[in-house]
C-alpha cells in the first residue's frame, strides 16, 4: 500500500488509532479489518480534520485517469465500508460527514500525538471558499482587472454593481460561516447543562470483569453528581443502555440530556485503561475525546482526572470546594479497590441477597485498607437496606451507623456517608433535627445525588410534609427518569398526600416501564383503597405479594385490605402465616399491628405497635400519617406513641377531598 501523504504517521480520534504509516486501523488497541481504498481515503480526511476533501481530490488519489472505473459507485461502497469499520452513520454521523455532491468531511477531534486533542477549527478550504463567495478562480481572476476602455457612465454602473455584489457575497459569507459555527457547536446557547454516562465498555474480555468496568462507571457518575451546577443522570438508569445498539441522539432525548459520555475500560495486569469521549447529544457531535493509564494503585487519582477533563470540556462553573473535592484522590490498595469494586456491584442488585455479599467484600476491602473512607460507605449502605427486610432493624441500624461514622471519620465529604447516617437518625434513633442536617449536608455534597433526594422524600412524607416531599421525590426522578424505584416514588408521596387519583396515574405510567415490578403493584394497590376501589385494591395488593415471593410487608397489607374491606377470615389466614415464619425469620412487629388495626382489635394493635417501637421497627414510622391507622388515632395511647417517634415532625394525618374524621 502507498505510504499515505502528509507528516502525520499515526492519528488518534474517539476509541480508533489510525497508523497512517503501517496502513492499520485499532480500535481500543485491536485490530480492525479495513481494505486498502477506505484506510486511503480516512488517511486524507485525516490530515485535514475540518475540512472538505472533495470527490475529485478523492478521485485522483484513488482512481488515476487512466483507471477505468465506475468512479461513483467505487467511492461510496469505499465510504460505507470505512463508515461500517468505525460503527459510523451517514444520517448521524459522528466521525466523516457527507456533502452532497461535493465530499466529505472528518468531524471528530483528532489527536497526532504531539498536542491534547481538540475540537477541529471549522476551517474552510479553497474550494469552500470559493463556494461561498459565489465566484470561480476564473472569475476572480477576472475581476481583478481593470476595464481601462469602458465609457465612464459605464464605470460608474459597473462599481455601483460591484458593490452591491460585493455587500450580497458578505452576508451569504456570513450567513453560511453562521451555518458553520452551529454545525461545530461555538454557538453558546449549545452550552451543555445535563449529562449521561453510558456503561463503560468492558474490553478485559473477561465476562467476570463486568463489575470493573460498571464500577468505573459508578465512580465517574459519582464524581460529576458532585457539581452543582451540572444535570447527571444517575446509575440505575444509565445501565439501561448497556450494550444497547439505540443512537446516542435518541439515548439523550430518552434521558432529556445534551450530551453523553461514553468510553471503554481495559487493563494488563496491574495497568488499568480509560477511554473516555464527549458527544453533544442533538447533533451526535464529538467534542473531546481522550485515554488514561495509570497503575491500579492510581485508579481514583485517574477517575478524578477523567472527571475534571469533562467538566473542563463543557465549560461548566465549578465552586472552590467543587474543584477542591475532584482534585483530591489519594492512593489505594488495589486488592481493596477490587474488593470494593464488588460490593458494590452486588449492591446494585438491590436484593437482600446481594446485600449480604455486599458487606462479605466490603469487609474484605477494609481488611485490605483500614482506612478506605468508601468501602465503610458501602458497609453502612447495606447493613441500612438489610435492615429494612429479614434482619432485625435494631442491629442491622447500628451496623449501619458505626460504619456511616466511621467513613465520615476517615473523610468528611462522602455524600453517601452522611445520607445513610441521616437514615439512622430518623428510622432508629428519631431524631429528626438531626437527621435532616445530614440530608442537607449529603446533598450540598452531591447536588445530584439521586438516591439521597429520594431519601430525603421520605423523611418529608413521613414528617407530615407532603409538598416538601413530593418536590424532593420529582428531583431524584429527573436525575434517574428510568428508575423504577424513583417512579414509583413519585405515586408514593401523592398516596401519601392522599390525592389518590394522581397517584393512580403515575403508577400506572411507572407500570408501563415494567408489569412485573411488585412495589409499584403494592403502592397502586394502596392507592385504589384509598379511593375506595376495593376490588382493584385487592387484585393489586395480590399481585404484589405474588411477585415478591410473599414479601411479609406486602402480605400485612393484604391482610389490612382484606380486613376492612369485611374478608375477615382471610386476614386471620394471613396473620397465621405470618406467625408461622415468625419462627424461621425476623417478621416486623408493625406487620402484625397493620392486620390487627385492620381487625378492629386495638388493643392488639397498640400492644405490637409498642413492640414495634422497642425493636426500632423501620415501618413504625409511618403511623403519624398513613390512613390504616386512623382507628387509632382517638386513643391516648397512640397519640403518645406518636409523640415518642416524632416529636418534632410538623403537620399530621392529611385529609383527602371529602373524606371525614372518624
Amino acid at each position: 500500500m502507498p505510504e499515505p501523504t502528509g507528516p502525520l504517521q499515526a492519528v488518534r480520534f474517539g476509541v480508533f488509532e489510525a497508523d497512517l504509516r503501517s496502513g492499520e486501523l485499532r480500535k481500543h488497541g485491536l485490530r480492525i479489518k479495513l481494505q486498502e481504498q477506505p484506510f486511503q481515503i480516512l488517511a486524507m480526511l485525516l490530515e485535514r480534520p475540518g475540512e472538505v476533501v472533495t470527490r475529485e481530490e478523492l478521485r485522483l488519489k484513488l482512481w488515476p485517469g487512466d483507471t477505468f472505473v465506475d468512479f461513483d459507485h467505487g467511492l461510496n461502497n469505499a465510504i460505507n465500508r470505512l463508515r461500517e469499520a468505525l460503527n459510523d452513520s451517514a444520517d448521524a454521523p459522528r466521525f466523516i460527514e457527507t456533502l452532497p455532491r461535493r465530499g466529505y468531511r472528518f468531524i471528530a477531534p483528532v489527536d497526532n500525538g504531539t498536542t491534547e486533542r481538540t475540537q477541529p477549527s471549522p476551517s474552510i478550504s479553497s474550494a469552500e471558499r470559493s463556494e461561498l463567495s459565489g465566484v470561480t478562480a476564473p472569475e476572480k481572476a477576472a475581476a481583478d482587472i481593470t476595464p481601462l476602455a469602458v465609457p465612464r457612465y459605464r464605470q460608474r454602473k459597473f462599481w455601483l454593481a460591484a458593490a452591491a455584489f460585493a455587500i450580497a457575497v458578505a452576508l451569504l459569507v456570513g450567513l453560511k460561516l453562521g451555518r458553520l459555527q452551529r454545525l461545530f457547536g461555538t454557538n453558546a446557547s449549545a452550552r451543555i447543562q445535563s449529562i449521561a454516562v453510558l456503561p463503560l465498555e468492558n474490553l478485559t474480555g473477561d465476562p467476570a470483569q463486568e463489575y470493573f468496568a460498571d464500577g468505573m462507571t459508578d465512580t465517574l457518575i459519582t464524581d460529576l453528581a458532585q457539581i452543582s451546577g451540572l444535570r447527571v443522570i444517575s446509575r440505575t438508569s444509565v445501565m439501561r443502555y448497556k450494550g444497547a445498539k439505540k443512537p446516542l441522539p435518541q439515548i439523550a432525548r430518552e434521558l432529556n440530556v445534551d450530551a453523553v459520555v461514553e468510553g471503554a475500560v481495559s487493563r494488563s495486569g496491574g495497568r488499568i485503561r480509560i477511554t473516555a469521549q464527549l458527544i453533544q447529544a442533538p447533533t451526535d457531535q464529538h467534542l473531546w475525546a481522550r485515554a488514561y493509564e495509570r497503575d491500579l494503585g492510581d485508579i481514583l487519582l485517574l477517575q478524578s482526572e477523567v472527571s475534571r477533563a469533562i467538566a473542563n470540556q463543557i465549560q461548566i462553573k465549578l465552586t472552590p470546594l467543587e474543584q477542591a473535592r475532584l482534585a483530591r484522590a489519594r492512593p489505594v490498595n488495589p486488592e481493596a479497590y477490587e474488593a470494593y469494586l464488588q460490593g458494590r456491584y452486588f449492591w446494585n442488585k438491590f436484593t437482600q441477597e446481594g446485600f449480604v455479599k455486599a458487606i462479605q467484600y466490603f469487609q474484605q476491602a477494609i481488611e485490605k485498607d483500614p482506612n478506605y473512607a468508601l468501602a465503610y460507605s458501602g458497609l453502612s449502605d447495606s447493613y441500612r437496606f438489610l435492615g429494612l427486610g429479614s434482619s432485625p432493624p435494631r442491629d442491622s441500624m447500628s451496623k449501619a451507623a458505626a460504619a456511616a461514622l466511621k467513613a465520615l471519620e476517615i473523610d468528611d465529604t462522602l455524600a453517601e456517608a452522611h445520607a445513610s447516617l441521616a437514615v439512622v437518625r430518623y428510622r432508629r434513633d428519631w431524631d429528626w433535627t438531626g437527621s435532616e442536617t445530614e440530608f442537607m449536608r449529603a446533598l450540598e455534597l452531591s447536588p445530584n445525588y439521586a438516591e439521597g433526594h429520594r431519601e430525603y422524600g421520605v423523611y418529608l412524607r413521613m414528617s407530615g410534609r407532603f409538598d416538601e416531599g413530593l418536590a424532593e421525590a420529582k428531583r431524584a426522578k429527573e436525575m434517574d427518569p428510568l428508575s423504577l424505584l424513583m417512579n414509583t416514588d413519585v405515586g408514593a408521596q401523592f398516596y401519601a398526600a392522599r390525592q389518590y387519583d394522581q397517584a393512580i396515574e403515575q403508577l400506572r405510567k411507572t407500570l408501563e416501564m415494567d408489569p412485573n415490578f411488585a412495589m409499584t403493584h403494592w403502592w397502586l394497590g394502596l392507592a385504589y383503597e384509598g379511593k375506595g376501589d376495593v376490588p382493584r385494591a385487592l387484585a393489586e395488593l395480590e399481585k404484589a405479594v405474588s411477585l415478591s415471593g410473599r414479601n411479609p410487608l406486602y402480605l400485612a397489607f393484604l391482610g389490612n385490605a382484606y380486613a376492612v374491606s369485611g374478608q375477615k377470615s382471610q386476614a386471620e389466614k394471613i396473620l397465621a402465616e405470618l406467625r408461622e415464619r415468625s419462627r424461621r425469620v425476623y417478621i416486623q412487629p408493625y406487620d402484625m399491628a397493620l392486620i390487627y388495626a385492620g381487625l378492629g382489635n386495638k388493643e392488639q394493635a397498640l400492644v405490637w405497635l409498642e413492640k414495634a417501637y422497642e425493636e426500632r421497627s423501620f415501618s413504625v414510622i409511618t403511623i403519624g400519617t398513613w390512613k390504616q391507622f386512623d382507628g387509632l388515632r382517638a386513643d391516648p395511647r397512640f397519640r403518645e406513641l406518636v409523640r415518642r417517634i416524632m416529636p418534632t415532625a410538623r403537620g399530621s394525618a392529611p385529609q383527602a377531598p371529602g373524606e371525614t374524621r372518624k
